[in-house]
């Protein structure tokens, strides 16, 4: 999957695509690798939850092909069938912006750690609230 620091300038689509989404620009959140820093902590309790059911109701951009978690993916060398997968993003309304994150960033939350910047996780649990 694509690496993309917290809070950059969305470009998934290539430097052509404008980078916008609803008149907004579009921040990237959670694009992890291995070999990647990322910031690490406890998010709030509901957040991993939130994520999950983002992966339902904020879904975007779905792709032909699923991208699987990386690290539980290289475990014994090869792509495990229960592996982590996700095969579109979420996008998040924020604060006059909107974010970008793959399906996997509730899994990179629960099981990795990551969390997330708090602008980022603002939004989503104001959203989860309108929802």
């Amino acid at each position: 999957m694509t690496y993309y620091a917290d809070l950059t300038p969305y470009t998934y689509r290539g430097p052509e695509a404008s980078g916008f989404w609803r008149g907004v620009p579009v921040l990237n959140v959670g694009w992890l690798r291995r070999g990647k820093r990322y910031a690490r902590g406890a998010p709030p309790p509901s957040l991993a939850e939130a994520l999950k059911r983002m992966t339902r109701t904020h879904r975007a951009e779905p792709t032909r092909g699923f991208h699987f978690c990386p690290w539980c993916a290289s475990r014994l060398f090869s792509r495990r069938p229960d592996s982590p997968g996700g095969s579109a993003e979420i996008r998040v309304m924020g604060s006059g912006v909107a974010y970008a994150a793959p399906e996997l960033i509730a899994h990179y939350v629960e099981a990795h750690g990551y969390l997330p910047p708090t602008d980022f996780i603002e939004a989503v649990l104001s959203s989860e609230a309108v929802s």
